[in-house]
C-alpha cells in the first residue's frame, strides 16, 4: 500500500511517500480503507525528533471505511461502515491494568497511540481496535470526519470534564485558528458560554466569529491581553481560560482569570518553560489544570454531539497523500484555520 512514513527524524525531506506492507488485522481489530487523515503538531514533533520507532507511518487523526472485521471483535460494526477513530489504544479483554479494571481507562498503564507508538493513518489502510471506532454521520465527508478525533476529544475533555463549563461562564480560548482552539470555540458556544478568543491575524478572527466567538482579540494589536479581557468583562476577568499555546501566554492567562477562575492547558506549542509569579496564586484562589488522559466515555459523549450536528470538523486546507510534506510546512507557518487534512 502507499503510505507516508519516516525512516529517521529530520526536516520535511525525511517524509517518504512510498510502499509499505499492508497491515495485518489482529484480534479485536478492524481494517480500514482510509478516506482522509489529518495533521497535528504532534506529527511535526515526531518527524523532527521525538519518533522512536522506524520505519513509522505518521497520522494520528483519520477516518475511513471498514473493509475487514476480526471475528472476535465483539462489535456491531459491519463491512462498509464509515467511521472515525480515537487513536488512544487501551487495555481490552480480560487482561486489564489496575486503572482500566477500576474503570479509569484514561490512565491506562498500557496505553499506546496510533500514529505515535503504532503505525498511523497517512496510508491507504490502517488497523484499529473496533472499540475505538465511531460511526460518521451519513452526510459528513471523510475530510471533515478526519478533522475531528483529537481536536474533539481534547477540547471536550478539557472544557467539559476538567473545567466543567457552565452556561453562564465567560471563556477565553487561546489560538482560535488551531484545531483545538477552533473546536473549543464550538464547544463553549454550544454550552451557552460567552466566548472570547485570540489570534494574530484578523482573517482568523473573522473565521472564529463564524464558528461562535462573541469577542475577538488580535494579540498583535493590543498592549496587554489581560487588560483587554478585563475591559470586555467589566473588570472581572473570565471564568475559564483554555490554552494550547503554553509559555508565551502563561502569565497573561493567569491575569485574565477572575476569582475562582479555572485554567486548563493542553498544549505548549510556544514552549514549556516559563517563570511563574506565585504572588498571583497567593493573592487569588485560582484552579490550574492539565489535560492528562482522556477516557472512552468522554469520546463517546462528544461523538453524540457530532451525531446531532452540534459540532463539526473544520477543514482549513486539503492536500493529497503525496503532499504531506507541504502540509507540514503550512502547519509550521500557521497560516490556516482549523485542521489540515490529507485526502486519500
Amino acid at each position: 500500500m502507499k503510505a507516508v512514513y519516516i525512516n529517521e527524524t529530520g526536516g520535511t525531506d525525511a517524509l517518504i511517500y512510498g510502499d509499505r506492507p499492508d497491515p495485518e488485522i489482529a484480534p479485536g481489530e478492524v481494517l480500514l480503507r482510509v478516506g482522509a487523515s489529518a495533521l497535528n503538531h504532534l506529527d511535526l514533533n515526531l518527524r523532527a525528533g521525538s519518533a522512536r520507532r522506524f520505519p513509522h507511518i505518521l497520522g494520528c487523526d483519520f477516518a475511513g471505511e471498514v473493509v475487514q472485521i476480526s471475528p472476535d471483535a465483539g462489535t456491531d460494526l459491519q463491512v462498509g461502515d464509515r467511521v472515525l477513530v480515537d487513536n488512544r489504544v487501551k487495555c481490552g479483554g480480560h487482561n486489564l491494568c489496575q486503572h482500566c479494571a477500576a474503570g479509569h481507562d484514561q490512565w491506562c498503564a498500557r496505553q499506546q497511540r496510533i500514529g505515535v507508538d503504532l503505525d498511523g493513518g497517512h496510508a491507504e489502510y490502517v488497523v484499529a481496535p473496533a472499540i475505538n471506532c465511531y460511526a460518521v454521520p451519513d452526510e459528513m465527508q471523510f475530510t471533515e470526519a478526519a478533522a475531528l478525533p483529537i481536536a474533539l476529544h481534547t477540547s471536550w475533555h478539557c472544557l467539559i470534564t476538567q473545567a466543567k463549563l457552565q452556561p453562564w461562564d465567560d471563556v477565553l480560548v487561546q489560538a482560535a485558528g488551531s484545531g483545538v482552539g477552533s473546536m473549543g470555540i464550538q464547544i463553549a458556544k454550544m454550552m451557552g458560554c460567552r466566548v472570547i478568543t485570540t489570534a494574530g491575524s484578523n482573517w482568523k478572527l473573522d473565521e472564529a466569529k463564524k464558528w461562535g466567538a462573541d469577542e475577538v482579540i488580535n494579540y498583535r494589536e493590543v498592549d496587554s491581553l489581560s487588560d483587554t479581557v478585563r475591559e470586555l468583562t467589566d473588570g472581572q476577568g473570565v471564568d475559564v481560560v483554555f490554552d494550547c499555546v503554553g509559555a508565551d501566554v502563561w502569565h497573561e492567562n493567569m491575569l485574565c482569570l477572575k476569582q475562582e477562575g479555572r485554567l486548563v492547558i493542553t498544549g505548549v506549542t510556544s514552549g514549556s518553560q516559563t517563570p511563574m509569579d506565585l504572588s498571583i496564586l497567593h493573592g487569588r484562589p485560582l484552579h490550574l489544570m492539565g489535560s492528562g488522559g482522556r477516557s472512552r466515555r468522554t469520546m463517546a459523549d462528544a461523538m453524540k454531539m457530532v451525531q446531532q450536528g452540534a459540532l463539526r470538523g473544520i477543514v482549513g486546507r486539503t492536500f493529497p497523500l503525496d503532499g504531506v510534506g507541504e502540509a507540514h510546512q503550512v502547519m509550521h507557518d500557521r497560516d490556516f484555520f482549523g485542521k489540515l487534512v490529507i485526502e486519500h
